[in-house]
C-alpha cells in the first residue's frame, strides 16, 4: 500500500512539474499559462489522488477502521474543495 500511495504522489508531483516547465517554454504564446494552471491544479490534486489510493488499498485490505478514518478524510477534502469553488 505504501508503495502505491508513494508512486501515486510521486506521478503526480513529477506530471504537475513538467507542466509548469513546459508552461513556461510556452508562456510567449496564448497556452502557454492554461499548460501551468493545469500544473498547479495537478500538484494540489496530488493529496486527495494520494488518500485515494491508500482508500483503495485500505478497502481491499479489508482493514474497516483505517477505511473509515480514510473516507472521511477524502469527504472532507472534497467539502473543502466544494466550498472552495462555490465561494467564488
Amino acid at each position: 500500500m505504501n508503495g502505491s500511495t508513494s508512486l501515486a504522489l510521486r506521478c503526480c508531483l513529477f506530471a504537475g512539474i513538467a507542466l509548469l516547465a513546459v508552461g513556461l517554454i510556452f508562456s510567449e504564446q496564448e497556452y502557454g499559462d492554461d499548460i501551468m494552471w493545469v500544473g498547479i491544479l495537478i500538484l494540489i490534486a496530488s493529496p486527495f489522488v494520494g488518500v485515494l489510493t491508500t482508500l483503495s488499498h485500505l478497502t481491499a485490505e479489508k482493514d474497516w477502521k483505517w477505511v473509515k478514518v480514510a473516507a472521511v478524510l477524502a469527504a472532507m477534502i472534497l467539502v473543502f474543495l466544494i466550498i472552495s469553488l462555490l465561494r467564488n
